[in-house]
């Protein structure tokens, strides 16, 4: 009872804090926001973008920039996949089971998922809830590699499935970012409401914040009230859009909602006004306030579908979500009332590490009264500058082949182990293409498959991929060579019978 009157206190001091910084928050300019946005959208060949921008209980900015689909405007109202955003929606539903009492935030999963279970591990039996929602039940894309591309259908499959994940760390003792546990939750709620997840969330999250454009799927493929007017996805290849469409998966609570700028937009309205939207209430002040707040005893800023965070010196609560055609960013600045959504029908790394961050952080800035800060290269500029490197690379690789016919006799009387060397290193881009998945989850944690990573940095595996099938072409080539000759090794080793006549 100590713990909870507390709570309340410091929800309240809170809640006053956040009034007064509204008070003397700085003018807002619609203009100055819309000047920017277009610009970046010029810049940075940005195929589509929805923007909308909350203060206190209302909407103050919602407008859409580029084309959702060939010929067709964006506008506020449309549907775009937001990707991981849709874990705070996730959050949200559990947080709503704790309070009405049928699910206990330190209670283990598997008192609620009998068959939650772990590869011969008996860890599962320690994982709790909260440790799901801060990503820190000790599983990994690395301990579950083989398994994170299974084509499951329902949330049970996908709990059944973590029976082939190995914990990486002891439950709560270490981050990691991990889209299964979210899954799991999801599973949960299930279980818990009696309802399938998609339909919960519908019930008790979108129609109570007014989000008629927004549904819930588990797979990739999108409800069909909003799949005709989905915006196209795109990849962003050499600094250009190219429109594809969305690769096959699960994302049932992780990554499966879509929606509009015009719908998050009440979704941030709650999250900054204590769990309300327009007298509604979907979550306690204590809800919302424990949804913003990192684990204690981590090194994690990962509360639950939020991340603490600051932007240009201010606090912030943010996240992004990336699949391999679309892209979003949400952010919360509770001190300032302001909230923010960015909704892209695109996505690249390049982008994601350039013009998505750069032009979150000037909207910010222009929130907190700031200039925008932006970089000096474009997409475009840098999309010409990967391609001219590329071209250059493959050029050197394809005329380090014109010398291979003189060259391979003086090859075959190299030393062994040279003659060995020269065999590896021509298919050290395909080898390193090949190895990339696994490089990139001993290196970030995070697991990405050759097609995911084709889409995300096309350059890279296009320059990787040439240039393995040149060197390719230079080891087949050598071989040729080392059997060809053989005969004609043999023909100078024969002895040399004298000319006709001699005796």
């Amino acid at each position: 009872m100590r713990f909870v009157s507390l709570f309340v206190l410091l929800g309240v001091a809170a809640a006053a804090s956040v009034s007064s910084a509204l008070s003397v928050a700085r003018p807002f300019d619609p203009v100055a926001v819309d000047r920017f946005i277009t610009t970046q959208m010029a810049r940075h060949h940005i195929p589509g973008l929805a923007v909308a921008i909350t203060h206190g209980d209302q909407v103050v900015f919602l407008r859409g920039y580029g084309e959702a689909r060939e010929g067709e405007p964006v506008t506020g109202k449309t549907p775009f996949r937001i990707a991981s955003l849709s874990k705070a929606f996730t959050a949200t539903a559990v947080l709503q089971r704790v309070e009405a009492g049928q699910i206990e935030l330190d209670a283990p999963v598997a008192r609620y998922l009998p068959g939650f279970a772990l590869d011969g591990s008996s860890v599962a039996e320690r994982i709790t809830v909260r440790q799901l929602l801060n990503h820190t039940s000790g599983l990994a894309d690395a301990g579950f590699v083989n398994s994170l591309n299974g084509q499951q259908q329902t949330l049970a499959d996908r709990v059944a499935s973590l029976r082939h994940a190995r914990p990486l760390d002891p439950p709560g003792t270490a981050f990691h970012y991990f889209d299964p546990n979210y899954q799991v939750l999801a599973r949960l709620v299930e279980v818990a409401s009696g309802l399938a997840f998609d339909e919960y969330l519908q019930q008790h999250v979108f129609a109570p914040l007014a989000m008629r454009d927004s549904a819930s799927s588990l797979t990739s493929v999108v409800p069909a009230q909003l799949a005709a007017r989905l915006a196209q996805g795109h990849i962003v290849a050499y600094g250009e859009a190219l429109a594809l469409p969305e690769l096959s998966g699960f994302l049932g609570g992780s990554g499966g909602v879509v929606s509009t700028a015009s719908d998050m937009a009440h979704f941030l309205i709650s999250q900054g006004n204590r769990g309300k939207y327009s007298g509604n209430r979907v979550l306690s002040p204590e809800g919302v306030s424990l949804m913003q707040t990192p684990p204690a005893g981590v090194s994690s800023t990962y509360a639950m579908g939020w991340v603490a965070s600051k932007v240009h010196g201010t606090r912030s609560f943010e996240h992004n979500g990336i699949l391999s055609t679309f892209y979003a960013d949400a952010v919360l600045l509770p001190e300032r009332g302001f909230g923010v959504v960015l909704l892209y029908n695109a996505y690249a790394l390049t982008a994601s590490t350039g013009a998505f961050p750069e032009t979150k952080n000037g909207v910010v800035a222009l929130l907190l009264g700031q200039a925008p800060g932006v970089g000096k290269v474009t997409l475009p500029w840098l999309g010409r500058g990967l391609a001219a490197l590329s071209a250059l690379v493959v050029g050197l690789a394809i005329w380090s082949l014109l010398p291979l016919p003189q060259s391979t006799p003086r090859a075959l009387n190299a030393p062994r182990w040279k003659r060995g060397w020269g065999l590896i290193w021509p298919l050290a881009p395909a080898l390193f293409l090949l190895g990339l998945p696994r490089l990139l989850v001993m290196q970030t944690g995070r697991y990405f498959d050759l097609e995911m990573l084709a889409r995300a940095m096309p350059e890279l595996v296009i320059l990787l991929g040439v240039c393995g099938v040149v060197g390719l072409f230079h080891v087949v080539t050598r071989l040729a060579k080392k059997i060809g000759p053989v005969g004609a090794s043999a023909q100078m080793k024969r002895p040399q019978l004298p000319p006709t006549g001699t005796f």
